[in-house]
């Protein structure tokens, strides 16, 4: 019966690591490229694999420390189509 529970837990812990994966899929795992000491690019591509990323300059801001940021929107844009990579800061120098 333990046997059993182990393995029976061993399965389903394998099959939602399997699942976590493939959800994430392949353009969340690549490296996406850090824009910090470029002076804040209006628009930034980094190309990688089959794809790209494109970093778009959202807005700057000042930080509390005194140093200037950008805040990016991160797309991954291949032959598959567009996937949002979500927001990224940069620092500006």
């Amino acid at each position: 019966m333990l046997i059993r529970r182990a393995a029976k837990a061993a399965s389903v812990l394998a099959l939602g690591g399997a699942l976590t994966l493939g959800l994430a899929g392949t353009a969340f795992a690549e490296p996406i490229a850090d824009l910090t000491g470029m002076g804040c690019p209006g628009s930034y591509t980094n190309f990688y694999g089959n794809g790209a990323f494109i970093q778009t300059l959202s807005y700057t801001f000042t930080g509390g420390n005194g140093y200037r940021y950008g805040h990016y929107n991160v797309v991954f844009h291949n032959s598959f189509g567009y996937t949002d990579q979500g927001y990224r800061e940069y620092r500006c120098y």
